[in-house]
């Protein structure tokens, strides 16, 4: 099962958004930050082509920071995973 690795994410966010990948911290709020539901449905389709679990929107909307997505995408078996 294919993970995204957070420089990844953090990378397609900020295209998605227009900001720089270092204005995109964990907790920032990327509803506020520009991220609305078409962008985000796009970031959606992309990840899920690629085969990440955890890539959906209802989740990602519902939480829409970097640390909630990572989490969200991390394997169930994962160390971190709760």
């Amino acid at each position: 099962m294919p993970t995204m690795s957070r420089e990844q994410v953090t990378a397609d966010i900020a295209e998605a958004t227009g900001l720089r990948p270092e204005e995109i911290g964990e907790t920032t709020n990327l509803r506020d930050a520009g991220l609305d539901s078409i962008r985000l449905m796009s970031l959606v389709e992309k990840w899920r082509a690629a085969g990440v679990e955890g890539a959906d929107f209802v989740t990602l909307a519902s939480a829409p920071t970097l640390g909630a997505w990572l989490a969200a995408f991390a394997p169930a078996d994962a160390p971190d995973a709760a």
